[in-house]
């Protein structure tokens, strides 16, 4: 019987090689050629031969030699982070967050903006934050390699398809910044970029929940080291999980969903109502530090309908770790223990709930990793 000979097209397989080598140094900091072939099972001349592209394009440098005891010392290698810069957008109801950053998301400088209320101007202000953002770039070989939109909504295939609390959800807002600009612009989920800015940045596990709590409550699902969205993007949508049958109408149609009892938004006009004057985050932790009988009763709640809909979210993914952003953790900083303590099921034991580490920067953060895996790897966006 004949055997069957595999083979490939060479180029794929030189494409194929020179990103496992991207992503091995990406992943190692610095790693010498030696220890990339080893690593990679390629051999040191096949190496050799990428390393030397990549110098050549200007992606990767030589940072001195590894401290070894014996023989020649191997030289280090690693990805130039100078070699250009991301831009990095979270668009809020409220605020425009914008940050600059370098390929590996350092050298980051965070600029803030109030949301235009008329979304007609929402294209124009970003072109104009976008490009005061760009004129502070230091000069480098590849320049601006793209623009990151953090969503607070539903988005799929660069599109938004489901934006609750806000006036642009009918808006492209990727077609005029990339003809603006000439760099890819991508967009996703702020829970999505959320997930994807810890993931990398803080926490290598291989499955991870992130809670995004705001305007709506949104979930940025890791599994098995891949970011989840689902079939059209609608995965992680906590907010829209409902707690309480015929309760609070909510935009998506439902009535009685999280976000309507927990959210930001629900806690805070709760409290401008019983207090009746405008209430913002400030204001509320304020008022919960002087033991304000109601702030302190609206903390409760949380702890509570949060307790539920996590006990949902371990018996569904069962995660290494799940990471909360709240605003409330500062007026409660033991908030992620008292909702582990709320639980009482068998999986409680499973459950390593922490506050963010980074806060609201993950989505930016997120971004800056979309644009850099965007730019190393295009064959795999």
């Amino acid at each position: 019987m004949a055997k069957t000979i595999l083979t490939g097209n060479p180029e794929l397989i030189r494409d194929i090689n020179t990103q496992s080598v991207i992503r091995t140094i990406l992943e190692h900091g610095s790693i010498s050629r030696a220890a990339i072939a080893g690593h990679l099972g390629l051999t040191k001349a096949t190496v050799s031969a990428i390393v030397q592209v990549l110098l050549d394009r200007g992606l990767i440098e030589e940072i001195g030699s590894d401290d070894t005891k014996k023989g020649r010392k191997p030289i280090l290698l690693r990805l130039d982070p100078t070699c250009g810069y991301i831009i990095s957008l979270d668009l809020a109801s409220e605020t425009i967050t914008l940050m600059t950053a370098n390929l590996l998301g350092g050298n980051c400088h965070i600029y803030q903006y109030s949301a235009p209320e008329n979304s007609a101007n929402l294209i124009p202000t970003l072109v104009t934050a976008i490009q005061a953002a760009i004129d502070t770039l230091p000069e480098s070989r590849y320049g601006l390699l793209g623009i990151a939109l953090g969503i607070h909504g539903v988005v799929h295939h660069n599109q938004i398809i489901f934006l609750p609390y806000s006036s642009y959800a009918d808006l492209d807002l990727v077609t005029p910044l990339s003809e603006a600009f000439h760099v890819p612009v991508l967009m996703e989920n702020e829970a999505n970029l959320s997930v994807l800015g810890e993931w990398s940045f803080c926490h290598q596990t291989n499955e991870m929940l992130y809670i995004s709590v705001h305007s709506g409550i949104g979930v940025g699902i890791i599994m098995k080291n891949q970011l989840v969205k689902g079939k059209n993007g609608y995965a992680g949508e906590f907010g829209h999980s409902i707690i309480q049958i015929g309760g609070r109408p909510c935009p998506c149609g439902n009535q009685g969903c999280l976000e309507q009892y927990a959210s930001e938004r629900a806690l805070f006009a709760e409290l401008s109502e019983l207090k009746h004057m405008p209430i913002h985050a400030d204001i509320f932790e304020d008022l919960y530090r002087r033991g304000d009988p109601d702030a302190r009763r609206l903390v409760k709640n949380f702890i509570t309908y949060m307790s539920i809909g996590i006990n949902n979210l371990l018996n569904t993914f069962n995660p290494d770790i799940i990471i909360l952003n709240s605003v409330l953790h500062r007026c409660r900083p033991t908030i992620c223990e008292d909702i582990t303590n709320s639980l009482h099921n068998t999986m409680k034991q499973y459950c390593h709930l922490i506050p963010s580490t980074l806060q609201d920067s993950a989505t930016l953060l997120g971004g800056v990793y979309l644009i850099q895996h965007q730019f190393l790897y295009p064959n795999q966006i």
